[in-house]
């Protein structure tokens, strides 16, 4: 007899016209899946994410889906009082959470309720990969995400079996979130994907990573947007867990062997940062086309010595700031 899969609710919170929104929520459509709901929402209805989401829906009556506006908050954070708003309007125990500025393949669904459905699982998520990026910024995020971001979150989950949630794609039963607090207990938190993650252990659930990357869409980014986003991402990493943010430093040899040439101004300093950075610059391209990206290997060193240099400098703030902007 044929399994029966649980009905899903997808809730996509939407801020502002990402870069290829239309074609990043079409992809949610097209699912392999045969029961399942997409709930859009925004918090005002002059934000252009809403004629970008009614026109998406409208082309697929097939797929039961709605748009949402709605002000009401339950917290500090913006993103989960989206969430908590579209909740509200969602049929089903089985609830997929997903950013707006991704793109999936249509077995992404099943894949992951497969994993959920396994004993003892009580939250599944996704590894993801930064595409359609534009300038340089852009490209330094991409590189980022497909070698530090995903290569981290893999490594957390496979080989140090440590709780690494990013809300890209999460996957999770309404009666879980329930017993973690819901959404007003996330809303309290910035990093809420995590700390969902990090509850849904002490329940005595486990959390999965799916094998299936999903698409992180990143249009253009300038070189500040980049360092600020990363600067962002290392205060938060440093308030979770301050020991496994200090030794991060010891993965970044170029950003070592560079202070180590500033400092001793030698011939065997300079070329300790060349072969570093050769080092370096070939494992990040071997990274990337492991997560399916092909990037010239021309372009990696400079890419490789911009991104280790700058995110270097981000890691050495959060021990002197902890303010979030």
């Amino acid at each position: 007899m044929p399994r029966v899969l649980p009905a899903v609710s997808v809730l996509k919170p939407m801020r502002g016209a990402d870069p290829g929104l239309a074609e990043n929520l079409e992809t949610f459509f097209h699912l392999d899946y045969p029961n399942y709901e997409v709930l859009l929402g925004v918090d005002d209805a002059a934000d252009p994410a809403c004629e970008v989401g009614a026109r998406v829906i409208a082309a697929h009556q097939e797929v039961r889906s709605r748009l949402i506006v709605d002000r009401r908050q339950v917290g500090l954070n913006p993103k989960v009082n989206n969430l908590a708003r579209l909740l509200r309007h969602a049929r089903h125990e089985v609830i997929w959470i997903s950013d707006s500025n991704t793109r999936v393949a249509p077995a992404t669904l099943r894949e992951m309720v497969a994993h959920l459905e396994q004993p003892g699982v009580g939250l599944v998520s996704s590894p993801f990969r930064g595409v359609a990026s534009a300038g340089l910024g852009g490209a330094l995020e991409a590189l980022q995400l497909n070698v530090f971001v995903m290569g981290g979150v893999s490594a957390a989950h496979r080989l140090l079996h440590e709780v690494c949630v990013v809300c890209k794609s999460m996957l999770l039963r309404r009666s879980t979130l329930g017993a973690l607090g819901g959404f007003p207990y996330l809303g309290r938190f910035l990093a809420e994907d995590q700390v969902c993650g990090e509850e849904v252990v002490r329940l005595g659930k486990r959390v999965v990573l799916s094998g299936r990357p999903v698409e992180n869409v990143l249009g253009p980014l300038s070189v500040r947007a980049f360092f600020a986003r990363h600067l962002r991402w290392a205060k938060i990493r440093r308030r979770m867990n301050p020991v496994g943010y200090a030794g991060e430093f010891l993965l970044n040899p170029v950003f070592i062997a560079a202070c180590g040439a500033i400092a001793m101004h030698t011939r065997v300093s300079l070329a300790l940062v060349c072969s570093a950075l050769l080092i370096k610059s070939t494992l990040d391209a071997a990274a990337e086309r492991a997560a399916g990206i092909a990037r010239p290997f021309p372009a990696y060193p400079l890419l490789t010595l911009a991104k280790d240099l700058l995110t270097g400098l981000a890691w050495a703030v959060p021990f002197l700031s902890t303010r979030l902007t």
